[in-house]
């Protein structure tokens, strides 16, 4: 390379720097007016990379997403490994990650035009003869099978009765447990785990709250959060009232065993 193209990408280099320092003292208009000159005078694949990364951080911090984004596609496009080479904030580390992940979607898939050629069709030049009505295999038909009814297994009259009352529902610590119990401990669990749900999204919504930049969006988040908490601990409660419910309607509506037993025998 001629001694004056090497002079003119170290001076793009020390203007990539010079763009850094204004960044870190929040200078964003005269960093990008440095990252343009960079951009008109030569410099390697590299330093493309690292004028489009930084570019779109500064296009980020100050609210241009839109072009933040281009600008990471753009570096990405040149080298999908590339890492960003400032610290930034949360925010703008996973907006560069899902262009990353969309960059290497599109390299994955195939182009569309792509003809798809199928296989040649193998092709029998020797036709085959019919063969004789002697020669065909004819299939032998087997002797019809006559189903023998098989005897049912004795089962005592004692164990056939046991078998009935089993069968009448499910018993807990002695006493049946009524249908109206299991109602309210399937509602009980589903409110719960409901309540559960929900009071991880409010954990979600705060911490969206703490990455935001303006201060509508953080006190949008944090109050869908404190939302999220008051649905979360009325289902908690409702949860618990249930739940004890079931257990009142099996201690006072559940029938004893030994009346079960007793039924099951009058029968």
């Amino acid at each position: 390379m001629p001694s004056r193209a090497l002079g003119e990408e170290g001076e793009a280099q020390r203007e990539i720097a010079e763009a850094i320092q204004l960044y870190e003292h929040l200078d964003y208009e005269r960093a990008l007016d440095r990252l343009h000159r960079a951009s008109r005078l030569p410099h390697g694949p590299a330093d493309a990379v690292t004028l489009s990364m930084i570019r779109g951080i500064i296009q980020a911090d100050m609210g241009r997403w839109e072009s933040a984004r281009k600008d990471f596609r753009q570096a990405l496009q040149s080298q999908v490994d590339a890492q960003l080479p400032l610290r930034v904030s949360p925010k703008v580390k996973r907006e560069f990650e899902m262009q990353r992940a969309k960059v290497r979607g599109r390299l994955a898939k195939p182009p569309r035009d792509s003809p798809v050629v199928p296989p040649p069709a193998s092709v029998d030049t020797h036709p085959v003869s019919p063969a004789p009505d002697s020669a065909v295999a004819r299939p032998q038909l087997a002797p019809p099978v006559t189903e023998t009814a098989t005897p049912k297994p004795w089962v005592p009259d004692s164990v056939d009765e046991e078998a009935r009352r089993a069968s009448k529902g499910f018993h807990l610590a002695g006493r049946r447990v009524p249908l109206v119990s299991w109602i309210l401990l399937g509602g009980g669990l589903a409110a719960g785990g409901t309540g559960v749900v929900i009071g991880a999204s409010s954990r979600g919504q705060s911490e969206r709250a703490r990455d935001s930049l303006l201060r509508t969006d953080s006190e949008h988040h944090y109050a869908r959060a404190q939302s999220s908490v008051r649905t979360a601990n009325i289902l908690f409660g409702t949860a618990t009232a249930a739940v004890v419910g079931a257990l009142g309607t099996w201690f006072f509506m559940g029938t004893p065993a030994e009346n079960t037993l007793a039924e099951g025998s009058a029968r």
